[in-house]
């Protein structure tokens, strides 16, 4: 080596000894501040310790007795609760044999699920006030009537209270809202509540989250001051008065306030409501701030749960600022020592016959064209090999995959060389009916919107969609992914979408889905989505399945995610099938609030609206079909397909309201309602249930496939 080379030489190791001698300080620091974030993780894990000893977590025998008290209070006529004994088992809790309607984490009673029991009679909420651990209460569709029980307000650690269709009556008591602290959702829906609303109280609740009071005969005024956390807000069917404030207007739906005909500037309001309003209202002034009740058990175990929290995630920020000083050193050094190239480029010589460094290849862009290059064999998929031509680089040939050769083999040369047909443009692409020189028509959907995840990922979802099997799914022939471009190739449906051939085909020889169908189109959507649910479903990350208790852990995504009568096609006999299910992992999240139905859920829109994070679940989907199957039966053009746009029947709203009056038979369509009958009635009802606003109280799909089945065996439909 010559001298002068061989000195460099010496000099750049010396210098790449203090670089590695630096990153191992910086290992240290790493090192050592992950052992810090372990141990203060430890001592608060040990704190909670120490604190569930206490009496948060009630002893199993203080819950029993409680539950045992609370039995007394009311009637059981079908013996639902017969379980509730001191006898067996010892604990409502217990692992093997847990009492019925009771919803436990850890062998700690936190919440109650007593729907649809028939319950009556007088609730003793105080026999539950000394279970810190209760968090929910739902006593949703029982036969409780009277004034809500003074003992509510005894209740003060809940976080949810369920009271909706029942038969509470008389005004709204302020202390509800003014003990109860933490209350963040209250149901009092589809009750005979009357009176004017608590103003004060309600503008003073801390951390209300949803309000529901529709359905009743509350008077008065509309509150200009609500929480600044209430994201629902639903007063509409009522009987109340004056003028709605803008402030509130403009933060809920318009539909929050519908059916108030004296309240003006209400959806539908009487237009003399407005006319005596000659002068501007005066400005109400703020309520005074509440006098706090002294803090009990429960308060000083919400206190201690949402200090851990705030301590958890101060760890968190710790270590990862550590963690980023850390990172940041080290490419401080690395870009010290890269720099410059090694010494040798500057001062060694080359030797004779030496290989010079090789100059960097940029990649030429590719084009965004429609047409795609292919090559190789048109039949099952196309070559992956390039050619080098005058010193070019060679481009990879895109490939299509086929899944299933139930339509015949082919490739994506085949379905280029095509004669292609516009079916329809879509939220998440436009579909085109292809027919190939080999005698083979399918159809292809070209997707946008999908780059959330890569070509293996994208590949396996594929892989498990195409894998399912049933009558009512129309599953997947095959797929080409390019980065710029997917296809999605399936069987062609000759009817065209459930959506077309209600409201768009207009020919005279248009067909006109009778009774018999319809049902049956209904019967075979809820069965595939039954069988979606169950195959694409994931368990919940929560303490409880989205009926109550309030934690922070997202729900699982929708099986489909995007169910809608454009995405159910029709065949030759009109059976249904399927599509575009499955997709929700595979579409970019800023454009999946436009592109997926689940979005236009009420849970959805009103997270969306407050900029929160949106809930979609499966319980999203049941919603979907829910409107689906108020489409069938009314035969008119849901407006929840718009977003934007003003137009179609709101035929949740209006069903809803039919079935409060009892006259469900006025939304049938007229085409089936001599042979649709009291079936149909059925069915609007079911569909009432799988939309109800809130999302725990909507059955899941496997019930309301039950439901739908038992109306086609009673109307005799297989």
């Amino acid at each position: 080596m010559p001298r002068k080379a061989g000195n460099i030489y010496r000099g750049w190791k010396k210098n790449r000894g203090k670089a590695l001698t630096s990153t191992k300080m910086v290992m240290v620091i790493l090192i050592l501040a992950f052992r810090l974030s372990i141990l203060l993780l430890l001592l608060l894990a040990a704190g909670r310790v120490v604190v569930a000893a206490e009496p948060d977590a009630s002893p199993p025998g203080t819950e029993a007795a409680a539950l045992l008290r609370l039995k007394a209070s009311f009637k059981d006529p079908t013996n639902a609760l017969e379980a509730w004994s001191p006898l067996l088992p010892p604990a409502p809790c217990n692992a093997s044999r847990p009492w019925p309607g009771v919803q436990c984490f850890k062998g700690s009673l936190i919440g109650l699920r007593l729907v649809h029991l028939n319950l009556s009679g007088a609730f003793d909420f105080a026999a539950l006030a000394n279970l810190p651990g209760l968090h929910s209460i739902n006593l949703r569709r029982n036969a409780f009537a009277g004034p809500l029980p003074a003992s509510l307000a005894t209740v003060r650690s809940l976080r949810a209270l369920y009271l909706s269709h029942n038969g509470f009556t008389g005004p709204i008591p302020g202390d509800v809202f003014a003990n109860m602290r933490w209350l963040k959702k209250l149901y009092l829906d589809n009750n005979d509540l009357s009176g004017p609303l608590p103003a004060a109280a309600i503008a003073g609740a801390p951390r209300l989250i949803e309000l529901h009071l529709d359905h009743n005969k509350i008077e008065g005024a509309v509150p200009e001051l609500l929480p600044k956390s209430l994201r629902l807000f639903n007063v509409s069917h009522n009987r109340l008065t004056g003028v709605l404030p803008r402030a509130v207007a403009t933060r809920f739906n318009e539909s929050a306030f519908a059916g108030n005909p004296a309240l003006c500037g209400a959806p539908g309001s009487d237009a003399k409501a407005c006319a005596p309003v000659a002068a501007p209202v005066a400005a109400v002034a703020a309520p005074a701030p509440l006098s706090m009740p002294p803090m009990t058990a429960a308060d000083y175990f919400a206190v201690e749960e949402e200090t851990s929290i705030v301590v958890v995630i101060g760890i968190i920020l710790l270590v990862i600022a550590l963690v980023s000083g850390a990172m940041v050193l080290m490419l401080q050094q690395d870009e010290q020592r890269n720099s410059a190239p090694p010494p040798a480029y500057y001062d060694a010589p080359v030797a004779s016959g030496g290989i010079a460094p090789k100059p960097a290849v940029t990649a030429a862009p590719r084009t965004s064209g429609v047409a795609m290059e292919t090559g190789g064999s048109s039949r099952g998929g196309s070559s992956s090999q390039g050619s080098t031509r005058g010193g070019a680089v060679g481009k990879r040939m895109d490939e299509f995959v086929l899944m299933s050769k139930s339509s015949g083999e082919f490739g994506l040369q085949d379905m280029m060389k095509a004669s292609a047909e516009v079916l329809g443009n879509g939220t998440l692409g436009s579909a085109y009916k292809a027919a190939m020189r080999n005698g083979i028509t399918v159809a292809v959907k070209r997707m946008r919107d999908m780059n959330r995840v890569g070509r293996e990922e994208f590949e396996n979802h594929l892989r498990v969609l195409g894998e399912l099997r049933h009558p009512n799914l129309l599953a997947p022939l095959g797929y080409h992914y390019r980065k710029e471009e997917k296809l999605i190739v399936s069987e062609l449906m000759p009817r065209g979408s459930l959506l077309y051939v209600l409201h768009g085909d207009q020919s005279p020889n248009r067909v006109v889905l009778d009774w018999p169908t319809r049902l049956r189109i209904a019967l075979g959507v809820a069965r595939g989505m039954a069988y979606l649910h169950e195959k694409l479903g994931m368990p919940a990350m929560r303490f409880v399945s989205m009926d109550g208790a309030d934690f922070d852990a997202p729900p699982p995504p929708p099986p489909h995610g995007n169910l809608k009568s454009g995405n159910i096609l029709l065949d030759a006999n009109l059976e249904p099938h399927i599509v575009d299910y499955g997709f929700f992992p595979l579409v970019n999240a800023p454009q999946a609030p436009q592109a997926l139905f689940a979005f236009r859920s009420p849970e959805a829109v009103a997270a969306l609206q407050q900029q929160q994070r949106v809930p979609v679940s499966a319980r999203s989907d049941v919603y979907c079909f829910g409107v689906v199957l108020l489409e069938l039966i009314t035969g008119r053009f849901p407006s929840q397909y718009l977003i934007n746009a003003r137009g179609g029947t709101d035929v949740v709203h209006w069903a809803a309201a039919a079935v409060t009056e009892g006259s469900e038979h006025e939304v049938v369509d007229p085409v089936i309602a001599a042979a649709g009958g009291g079936s149909a009635v059925q069915l609007v009802r079911i569909a009432i249930e799988c939309t109800d606003p809130a999302p725990e109280s909507r059955p899941n799909m496997a019930e309301v496939a039950r439901m739908v089945e038992e109306v086609a065996s009673a109307s005799g439909a297989s």
